[in-house]
């Protein structure tokens, strides 16, 4: 039996958090979602949570 692994491609990311309307906090989310993924910040979209 031959088992295989498939990793999708992460093309862009959308993070809904509280406390995002803050500029640090939405800041540090998107270093966090970069350093986790290798995304470029351009592809990553962070929106506060209501």
């Amino acid at each position: 039996m031959t088992q295989s692994v498939v990793n999708p491609k992460i093309e862009g990311a959308i993070i809904t958090a509280t406390g995002a309307g803050n500029a640090d906090v939405k800041t540090n989310i998107v270093q966090a979602v970069e350093a986790v993924t290798g995304l470029a910040t351009y592809k990553i979209q962070v929106f506060e949570m209501k």
